[in-house]
């Protein structure tokens, strides 16, 4: 059975290494990725997101990331791994973010889903559908 939880989460992005990019090459980054997250899904994230292009109106741009969450969800605490998959061109933008398979420990051994995330007003929203082995 699928389920959903929905919450905020803060996010602080740390650069950690760029590259201008040489010739018609376009420009690359390394970030750091903290995030605290609450509302049914309460802990931290840590991970680390890796950039191409511009990512400005107009401008092309794509990334991806790794996230290693620890909390708990629903009251079940354990942790597992979410990753990113983001686009965006002058078309619009496209972002996918899975729960890794196999990645979940303790009461979320087994867990299975996907992550939205909505910026509003400067506000990280996500809503988690998921699944959770029963028994």
């Amino acid at each position: 059975m699928t389920r959903h939880a929905t919450g905020s989460f803060e996010v602080t992005i740390t650069p950690e290494a760029q590259a201008a990019g040489e010739g018609d090459a376009v420009p690359t980054a390394r970030m750091g990725l903290f995030k605290t997250f609450s509302g049914p899904l309460t802990g931290t994230a840590h991970g680390t997101m890796l950039t191409v292009g511009t990512p400005a109106p107009g401008k092309a741009a794509a990334y991806v990331a790794i996230d290693q969450f620890s909390g708990t969800l629903e009251g079940r605490a354990g942790s597992f791994v979410l990753l990113h998959r983001g686009t965006m061109s002058r078309a619009g933008s496209e972002l996918s973010v899975i729960i890794a398979p196999d990645s979940g420990t303790g009461a979320l051994a087994g867990i299975t889903g996907t992550l939205a995330i909505e910026v509003k007003d400067g506000q990280h929203r996500y809503d988690l559908s998921y699944s959770l082995p029963t028994g």
